[in-house]
């Protein structure tokens, strides 16, 4: 099978804005329950590990989903995949803001975690479809610079919308952006002329995944995703309980010491083609693990909840040096299924997401704040260390 159709270039000024605004829905949903957790504990009776449950079946469900997402994608179209997936996470976010239960809600944010699947991975697979690899990792930072600000918004104005109205008006404000980017990708985006598609069967979408399996280093890449997944992601449900048990932090003062990660990753996107350009991507691995390492352990240190903000703008900087490598080679493992393919990198990632926190727990419980810190520290720390050496970037130099 010949390498699909590209979009014309022309195409490619409105594309990136537009995927990126998806992008900002979606991720400005991902992130939204981490600053409410005390606060929904409270409201619902349950423990905070409960609560946190609530993020874990989120990315679980986003992670699971991918299988089925990613053929999806590659048969019916990535746009129409796309304002689908949104439509669906709108109602689904509106729904939750009128839960009456722990149950529903965890119900609800699953389901929503599944939609929320189908935006992200499609979006970058339709730029991997019409941008060259020599400008793939620039455009998909570009691309992320919009999506980020989306994860910064949704953990900062989640805290801050539910200290002044409640956190039901923020589940309904994601449910307006979602439903807001499934309508301008209907209206503004058009499909690429003469694409390549394969219709939609289950042995269609098993070529596929051989497709993507046939490069050996698909398994390894999606391997130390799924670790990156869970090395960086597993603190996120714990950060405000951390911080208001430390210093009495409220959901607002917490949210902003989460957003701030996107804040590091909006720093990612805005430097991407210096940092590709004069560093590298193989030495970008190596700083993205060791940053996020120091944060961890500037994490460890009691201190005003506010020194969290430059904490957590480190790890997010560390992390998308280390992640923005990861996406631009998961774009080339199979060019005929990129859909499947970065459905499958997404799957891993979030399944990374999933059991994250899981582990984070059972660290706490057993190791305490500081010593959990400093184990997931060490963890991050040798992985952007080897990686560079298990999985080379292609085309990068030492």
């Amino acid at each position: 099978m010949s390498e699909p159709a590209s979009a014309p270039k022309s195409d490619l000024g409105a594309l990136i804005p537009i995927l990126g605004l998806c992008g900002f829905a979606s991720t400005f949903t991902m992130r939204l329950i981490d600053p409410l957790v005390p606060t929904l504990a409270g409201e619902f009776g349950q423990s905070v590990q409960q609560i946190a449950f609530v993020a874990t079946a989120f990315s679980s469900c986003y992670a699971l989903g991918q299988p089925f997402l990613g053929p999806i994608a590659d048969s019916v179209g990535k746009l129409r995949s796309i304002s689908t997936c949104l439509a669906a996470l709108c109602v689904l976010s509106t729904l939750a803001a009128f839960a009456t239960s722990f149950w529903a809600l965890l119900v609800l944010r699953a389901a929503g975690g599944a939609m929320a699947g189908g935006v992200i991975p499609a979006a970058m697979a339709a730029i991997g479809d019409r941008a060259p690899m020599a400008e793939r990792q620039i455009m998909l930072g570009r691309f992320l610079v919009i999506m980020i600000i989306g994860q910064m918004a949704g953990a900062t104005f989640s805290g801050l919308v539910a200290d002044h109205i409640g956190w039901r008006a923020v589940l309904v404000i994601a449910g307006v952006l979602a439903g807001g980017g499934a309508l301008l990708v209907r209206l503004v985006l058009k499909p690429r002329p003469n694409a390549a598609r394969t219709p939609l069967s289950l042995a269609g979408a098993i070529k596929s995944y051989q497709a993507v399996f046939a490069n050996p280093r698909s398994k390894l890449l999606y391997l130390l995703v799924l670790l990156e997944g869970s090395l960086v992601f597993g603190l996120s449900p714990f950060i405000a309980a951390i911080l208001h048990e430390r210093s009495g932090a409220s959901p607002s003062q917490a949210g902003l010491a989460i957003g701030a990660m996107g804040l590091g990753g909006l720093v990612y996107g805005v430097l991407t083609r210096i940092l590709v350009e004069r560093v590298g991507p193989r030495q970008m691995m190596r700083y993205g693990g060791l940053a996020v390492a120091l944060a961890y352990f500037a994490f460890t240190l009691p201190a005003p909840w506010w020194t969290a903000i430059g904490v957590f703008l480190l790890t997010g900087f560390g992390f998308f040096l280390l992640h923005g490598t990861f996406q631009a080679q998961a774009t080339e493992l199979a060019p005929t299924a990129r859909g499947s393919a970065m459905a499958l990198f997404a799957c891993f990632f979030f399944m990374g997401h999933a059991t994250g926190p899981l582990v984070m727990a059972a660290l706490l419980n057993l190791l305490g704040t500081q010593q959990a810190l400093i184990v997931f520290g060490i963890g991050i720390g040798v992985l952007g260390f080897v990686t560079p050496r298990l999985l080379p970037p292609l085309g990068s130099r030492s």
